[in-house]
């Protein structure tokens, strides 16, 4: 889950490839088309893009306004839709996070969730503030390469700082070395579901 395209892509893809590869079903939903840093429709194609390229069968968007997400019963209802007893593990932005719209969606997905049965990890993107602090690595060094394809795909915001490959390297090797491997994700576990 995510609040624009992009996030999910900086925040879990090497993650979310893992499960792709194991087997899993995945379903990315993107509660808007960031169109305050870009053409809508643009923005649209890449995330269906590389929807495509990770092998992802169902992409959302909830149509939400860019930098206008609330925590509220509409962008609760919505996330109803898709938020059920099938949902295993969710991952969605850290709370903890500068940009609302990231702050508020990672809300109304746990009120979404409050009455399943299923594990949700917050992951980090470049507005995660420094409160947020991680419990959970997953090891993406045989699937780095793949994350920064997707990332590449957004050609629309490649003039933004935090999508410099160097960045993204960077925080990558970081967290991997927090685990003794070469690239890992990081999450803060919001709720986890064993059995």
């Amino acid at each position: 889950m995510g609040a624009h395209p992009d996030d999910i892509e900086l925040g879990c893809s090497g993650t979310l490839r893992k499960h792709i590869l194991r087997g899993d079903e995945i379903t990315l939903i993107i509660a808007s088309f960031g169109e305050k840093s870009g053409d809508k429709e643009r923005r649209k194609y890449e995330a269906e893009t590389v929807a495509k390229l990770m092998g992802v069968k169902e992409l959302h968007f909830l149509n939400l306004p860019d930098t206008m997400i609330r925590h509220d019963g509409v962008t609760v209802s919505l996330l109803d839709r898709y938020i059920d007893e099938n949902v295993d593990i969710i991952y969605v932005h850290s709370p903890k996070d500068y940009h609302q719209d990231h702050a508020n969606i990672a809300k109304a997905v746990l009120s979404a969730s409050r009455k399943m049965k299923n594990s949700i990890f917050f992951y980090e993107t470049p507005s995660t503030t420094i409160e947020f602090r991680p419990t959970l690595y997953v090891d993406i060094t045989d699937v780095f390469e793949n994350k920064l394809k997707y990332v590449r795909q957004y050609k629309t915001q490649r003039n933004k700082e935090y999508m410099e490959e160097q960045a993204i390297i960077g925080l990558a090797k970081y967290r991997g070395y927090n685990i003794g491997v070469k690239y890992a994700e990081a999450f803060e576990v919001g709720r986890l579901r064993i059995f």
